[in-house]
């Protein structure tokens, strides 16, 4: 059984480099550049995915906050890991249920993260 991450990422260069990172780790890569498309396919899709890979800032409307609670509403049992250039305040991370990885982000650290929390060793 393959395992499933969503991607939502607004930088097109990061999100491919996510993709090949991921594939390459064997997981099942859905990735989708905005607050809009993250949960038109939550609404269809929440139960096939172990985890939530989401930048926090995505430009116009929601954040990844956002997503994160839309994705757990319809999927308890997800995995989220917060990821941003920006600074941000770590408590937020604690009450928001999620960890953090900041940009420019550790290939190896990243993998390793995503693999854990979806429970699989890395390739």
């Amino acid at each position: 059984m393959s395992v499933s991450v969503l991607v939502v990422e607004d930088d097109p260069h990061v999100r491919v480099m996510l993709d090949e990172l991921l594939n390459e780790q064997g997981l099942d890569v859905w990735s989708v550049p905005d607050d809009l498309s993250a949960y038109q396919v939550l609404s269809q899709e929440a139960r096939r995915f172990s985890v939530l890979l989401t930048d926090i800032n995505l430009g116009a409307g929601n954040d990844g906050f956002d997503i994160a609670r839309r994705a757990r509403g319809l999927n308890a049992a997800i995995q989220v890991i917060f990821i941003s250039g920006f600074p941000v305040d770590s408590r937020r991370f604690a009450s928001e249920g999620g960890v953090f990885l900041a940009k420019p982000l550790d290939l190896s650290v990243l993998a390793d993260m995503v693999c854990a929390a979806a429970g699989k060793t890395l390739n």
